[in-house]
């Protein structure tokens, strides 16, 4: 019998503490327990052994559900990290750690296992027919029992004289992708350098910025063979579902090697079975976005990080920890070497190699042809139609033409981004964020891009029963559509948030696009990763509307948009060409883009973020406070800001509601890391005196600002 410290699953900030049981089994830091809470019966961690009591009466354990620890020493310091980081609970962190089926909550998924036949006793006495039996499928055991069935009449005589016996392992699914051929192809003198940097230098974080189609994935695969060849672990990460297809194609046909695979779109059986895969050391390859940096590695050797600029990185529910700094973490612990890639790196994360905190390697030139020629199309003078300058309707029309491939970057999916009756002037909004609404033609209905709430829709005003509206501005829906109708031969492909929803979605039209594909028509999700030998024109329409964001970011976040889509043609043997249509031609994003000049990019931003005391020249925390009143919310955020009076606030302000609640934030700012920390943890304690029912939010190290 031992007393044990538990974290239980509420991850409420009040409850962000341990409590004690009773405990009369052997058990470990790491495992689950089930435990009398209140009047409720709660699944909880253990974070402590053998403690002492700090109360007299100690409730017993209910059950203990792990007989081993689902968490090692390294993953639960981790959590506490994490934890006091990003103010967030512990038990937030831990739940994030584990696949579904393993988390600790009372409804947790159910893992699903299958019976196997494996081989008990040979030996046993047999018929003639059955040892005939037995012998006919030996050397191919153990298999699933429904297979053996099929292939002998008498297993179940051989299972009851125990000749062979049932197992119970957890049920694998199928997720390998269509094999490719290897594309190794010889170094050049700039990736043989890089590598050469990364080997042999001495820092534990490298920026491998490297323009669009310079080789940089080539890299990682060198980088990677090295060090699985010392039987070590490697983690490649991506910011996208949509990038994992393409990358696990090219390391499977490199490595020819079983590979874990880690992202939102598996099913929890699926995710459980690649946790598995690792935990048991049967792969040694982890491929996966932001929630494979917590897989349970024991013997990791490098961490590359690939387009390690995109805000996919950083989680928006809590704990909002940022993908980068768990690895920097975890790379410490199993001091292995971490390597950051991008054409066009955070400033945050250049500022570092600039300074020398991060070692600096860089790819200047690409591989095969010049980087491609962008074209302003200033909106101001060119003539448009349905939404496309004439000079991009041409160039994709002798594209088309010469059986090469176009991709139209479009950053706003649907058919019509506002729904608006003409004869009131009503826009359809969204109850609960009151934000306008977005038709979706193909299902009919509108659609908050912000909580995800669909509405049906009559094509009726509810204000004036009008059935008329306004077709103002476009999305990936209409976009399709209007360039159907005007190249019916072409095979044309979306890829957006709504075209993506099935399994396996992004590969498929991925495959598509390659095989057969003509023009390919999507979101951001389409400026990032790809590769296709046969696209030469670029397309980005409404390239200011990421430029008129109000959030100090709008501007990184455009140029890098922008620079990575351009870099999609032209990235083999013929030249590419990028049509950016603008109403601002000169602005300094638009110029760096148009010379591919990050280094102008970042000194011109840099200066504006010091003015403006913004990050990395500072540290940020956004503080949200939501009441069904504004005015109750706006009292509480005041009387926090006077609470941070040490402190620059920026605030309280009203943005857009969620939940039929109102919202006011607070910007907070602070250029030292941990005294902003602690100070926001005072905070989060003297809220949680005041015993309000406005709710509090915490962003640390926010990647943009709410509106």
């Amino acid at each position: 019998m031992s007393y044990i410290d538990v974290y239980i699953e509420h991850n409420s900030l009040q409850l962000n503490t341990t409590f004690t049981y009773v405990c009369k089994e052997p058990i470990s830091v790491g495992c689950r327990v089930r435990v009398p809470f209140g009047a409720l019966d709660l699944i909880g961690f253990v974070a402590a052994i053998d403690v002492q009591p700090r109360i007299s009466t100690v409730k017993e354990v209910l059950e203990v559900i792990d007989k081993e620890p689902l968490l090692n020493d390294e993953l639960m310091a981790l959590a506490m990290t994490i934890s006091r980081q990003y103010v967030c609970s512990v038990i937030s962190v831990l739940k994030t750690m584990l696949p579904p089926a393993l988390r600790p909550s009372s409804s947790k998924a159910k893992i699903i296992y299958e019976d196997w036949v494996v081989l008990n006793d040979p030996q046993v006495d047999l018929t003639p027919k059955q040892r005939a039996a037995l012998e006919s499928v030996m050397e191919q055991l153990p298999m699933k029992a429904s297979v053996l069935r099929k292939r002998i009449t008498l297993a179940n005589p051989l299972l009851q004289k125990g000749a062979l016996r049932l197992e119970q392992r957890v049920k694998t699914s199928q997720l390998d992708l269509e094999s490719i051929p290897d594309t190794s192809f010889s170094l050049t003198s700039e990736q043989k350098n890089a590598i050469e940097q990364i080997e042999k230098g001495t820092k534990s974080v490298y920026l491998l910025h490297g323009v669009t189609g310079s080789g940089k994935t080539e890299v990682f695969l060198r980088l990677a063979e090295k060090v699985l060849t010392q039987g070590k672990q490697v983690l490649f990460l991506v910011p996208e579902i949509g990038l994992t297809p393409m990358m696990i194609q090219r390391v499977k046909a490199r490595f020819q090697t079983k590979i874990a695979i880690y992202h939102s779109s598996l099913n929890a059986q699926e995710k459980y079975e690649q946790y598995l895969l690792v935990k048991n050391r049967e792969a040694s390859i982890v491929i996966g976005t932001r929630s494979s940096v917590f897989m349970p590695f024991c013997d990791l050797g490098l961490i590359l990080m690939d387009e390690e600029h995109d805000a996919s990185y950083k989680q928006d529910s809590m704990p909002r920890y940022h993908a980068r700094d768990v690895i920097l973490e975890r790379a410490a612990f199993h001091h292995c070497k971490v390597v950051l890639s991008s054409a066009t790196p955070s400033l945050d994360s250049y500022a570092r190699a600039y300074k020398g905190v991060y070692a600096l390697v860089e790819l200047t030139h690409r591989i095969y042809l010049d980087m491609p020629r962008i074209h302003p199309l200033d909106l101001k003078q060119e003539k448009v139609e349905q939404g496309i300058s004439a000079r991009l309707w041409k160039a994709i029309e002798e594209a088309l033409y010469r059986h090469e491939q176009v991709i139209l970057l479009l950053n706003r999916r649907g058919y019509l981004p506002v729904v608006k009756c003409t004869q009131c002037n009503e826009t359809f909004t969204c109850p609960d964020c009151g934000i306008a609404l977005t038709y979706h033609k193909k299902e009919d209905v509108l659609m908050c891009h912000c909580c995800g709430r669909v509405f049906t829709f009559d094509h009726t005003c509810p204000h004036c029963h009008g059935h008329a509206f306004y077709h103002m501005g476009m999305g990936t829906e209409k976009l399709e559509e209007t360039l159907k109708l005007r190249f019916p031969s072409a095979n044309i492909l979306r890829m957006d948030a709504d075209s993506t929803r099935k399994k396996n979605a992004h590969a498929k039209i991925l495959k598509e696009f390659h095989d057969q594909g003509d023009i390919l028509v999507g979101t951001q999700m389409v400026a990032k990763g790809l590769d296709f030998e046969r696209v030469t024109v670029v397309g980005i329409l409404q390239a200011d509307a990421a430029l008129m964001r109000m959030d100090y970011q709008s501007a990184e976040r455009a140029y890098a948009m922008l620079e990575q889509a351009s870099g999609r043609c032209g990235r083999h043997e013929k030249e590419g060409h990028v049509y950016i249509q603008t109403f601002d031609p000169d602005h300094y994003v638009i110029k760096s883009v148009i010379d591919h000049d990050y280094i102008s990019f970042f000194k011109k931003e840099m200066l504006y973020r010091h003015l403006g005391k913004y990050p990395p020249y500072v540290y940020l925390c956004t503080v949200i406070y939501m009441h069904k009143e504004e005015t109750k919310a706006m009292q509480i955020a005041q009387d926090a800001k006077d609470h941070l009076s040490d402190l620059v606030v920026l605030g309280p302000i009203s943005i857009s509601m969620r939940q039929q609640k109102a919202r006011v934030r607070l910007v907070v700012k602070g250029k030292d890391r941990s005294v902003l920390n602690q100070r926001i943890w005072d905070l989060v304690q003297y809220h949680l005196s005041k015993k309000t029912t406005v709710k509090q939010e915490i962003n640390m190290y926010p990647l943009g600002l709410e509106e």
